[in-house]
Parts: structure tokens; sequence; C-alpha cells
């Protein structure tokens, strides 16, 4: 009997790890959290820098929205705004003393550290740290609906992430704000997938059902204010996951996913919420736990499922069951 009940043991965790959803197998959608800005770097948000990348990848991030604007010369930066604001929040000198607001040159930009210490990245540098993590996604927030500002920035996008390594575009998640510019998107470059982003949107819920279904649409976002349990329950069945923005609170984006959110975006420097299981790219594709710390304060503890060096993960789950067999027969 103890035989029969470790085979139907051994059973239940292969279908347990098999069960899971379509979108992620193959997908970023498989992941429920998206750094905003590259997420928090020393309690400061949206810095776009290259040191909050890499400090949130190693946290357990792999989702990483980047905000992308127009230098003074027509370059593609990663910078959420020119305000003055920004400039002080991040430590850095004004580009102007005369003007309010005032936007930078590429070598302005380049020339000042965020926060005293960390690094801006233009489009290029931002495209080979992404080609430095293969397991990463890139959402790319470009801030505008102007037809000819949405054309200049995505054909320099393109052409940086060409020039790079074209590979990288099966990797960058391009975030819309209207049908039009969905559109125009498509016929500079065939992204293999886009996030449909209602921040700028005035369409209404049947309006924007309506797109979801005419494009094609897999994945939206939008300000958690907006999120109703009716209408994500619609887009759902129309065949599209739902992000919010910005979450911080843990109850927050449990009333979220209780609602039928699929995940969010979040400033926190680790991902935020409670004991869960998660996928992450793992070599073998096995799921392992992440505890996700709920106030930010430390690192995820990872407690990956044990794996043999040049073994795939059905040979480890075989021997293991083996080696349940055997126990079973020497205690009968």
């Amino acid at each position: 009997m103890k035989t029969w009940g470790l085979v139907s043991l051994a059973l239940s965790l292969l279908l347990g790890l098999s069960s899971v959803p379509a979108h992620a197998q193959d997908s970023w959608t498989r992941y429920r959290y998206i750094a905003h800005g590259m997420g928090q770097i020393d309690g400061v948000d949206i810095s776009n820098s290259r040191e909050a990348f890499i400090t949130n990848y190693e946290r357990g991030f792999r989702v990483f929205e980047a905000d992308l604007i127009l230098t003074t010369d027509d370059q593609l930066v990663a910078r959420h705004d020119w305000s003055d604001y920004l400039t002080k929040k991040l430590r850095q000198p004004l580009a102007s003393e005369k003007m309010i607001d005032s936007p930078m040159s590429l070598e302005q930009f380049k020339a000042r550290l965020i926060l005293n210490r960390y690094h801006p990245m233009d489009v290029s540098e931002l495209l080979s740290l992404l080609k430095d993590y293969p397991e990463a996604y890139l959402i790319t927030d470009t801030k505008e609906t102007d037809s000819r500002l949405v054309e200049k920035q995505f054909r320099l996008l393109v052409n940086a992430a060409k020039s790079v390594d074209p590979d990288l575009l099966n990797r960058i998640v391009p975030e819309l704000y209207t049908p039009e510019m969905i559109r125009q998107v498509r016929s500079i470059y065939p992204f293999p997938s886009f996030l449909f982003s209602l921040y700028l949107s005035s369409l209404s819920h049947d309006e924007v059902l309506k797109e979801v279904r005419t494009l094609g649409v897999q994945a939206l976002a939008m300000p958690f204010e907006r999120a109703e349990a009716g209408w994500i329950s619609s887009l759902k069945a129309a065949g599209a996951v739902v992000y919010t923005h910005t979450v911080n609170e843990p109850k927050e984006w449990e009333r979220l996913r209780d609602m039928g959110v699929h995940g969010v975006y979040t400033d926190q420097s680790a991902p935020i919420g409670r004991k869960t299981a998660v996928s992450l790219p793992l070599s073998d594709m096995l799921t392992r736990y992440e505890t996700e710390p709920t106030d930010g304060s430390q690192s995820p503890t990872l407690m990956p499922i044990p794996q043999q060096q040049n073994a795939p993960w059905m040979t480890w789950l075989l021997d293991k069951m083996k080696d349940w067999l055997q126990s079973g027969r020497s205690s009968a």
C-alpha cells in the first residue's frame, strides 16, 4: 500500500508541475510583477538607471518598464520626463537655470549621474544591458501619441535593437496608448507582443473591449482606479490579461488580484505580496518558491527545487520516483 501511495504522490507532483496556464509557457505575461521605471534603488523610484535594473533583477524581477523620451538632439534615452522636480529628485544639476523644465541634450543627459553615482542610459546602452540578461523583458513607455513623434521614437528603438542584436526585438513589449498607435507601430515593426495601455485613453469600457477583440490585444495596462471586476472578467474572456499601476501596498494588490487583475507595476525594491509560487525562468523550467517581503525591506528568499547538473527536470523527477518506489519495497 505504501508503494502505491508513493506512486500516487509522484504522479500528483508531476501533474501539478504540468498544470500551469498556457501563457506561462512562452510569454512575458507569466510574470506578475513589472518593475516600474526599473524599480526602486536607494528608496528612489523611476530612476531608469542601469544599476536599478541590475539590483531589481537580482531581487527577482524579470519584466522591466523603461520610460523612453527624446533629447533636444532627437536621441532616445531612458528617463521619465524633463521636469525640474525629477531632476532634483535624482540629485542632478538642472539643464537650465533660466528655463523651467528644460529638456537636455544627449551630452547633458549622459554627463549627469543619478543620485550622484548611478548611470543614465541611452537606448543603445539600455538594449545592450537587456542583451546581457537574456531572461529579462523590456516594456517601453514612450508617452507620446503624436504620430510624428511615435514614428521617430520607434524607428530609433527598432534600429538600435537591430544594431545591438535583432533577437532583442522578441523581448521588447511596446506600451501603446491608442488603437491608431497600435496600428502605426505594427507597421514600423511587428513586435510579438504589446501592451494596450489606458492611462492616456478616454475610451469607454465597451470601446476598449471592442478594440481588444479587433486588434487581438493580449495584455492591457491601466491605473488601478479604473479596475472593475466585471470589466476585467470581460477582458479576460476576450483573451486579455490586465496589469494595473502603480501598486506598492500588499493589501491593494490582494484586492486587485481578487478582482481578477493579473499583475501590477510596482516601485518596490522586491516583488510585493505574500509567499506564492511564481514562475522564474529556470533552465529546467520548474517553478520555485519565492518568499516576497511585504515591506520591501529585504530581498526575496528563494528555495529552488534541487537540480542535477546537465539533467532535465523530468530525469530528476523520475529518479526521485525510483527512490520512493525502492523505499516502499524495503519497508513493505
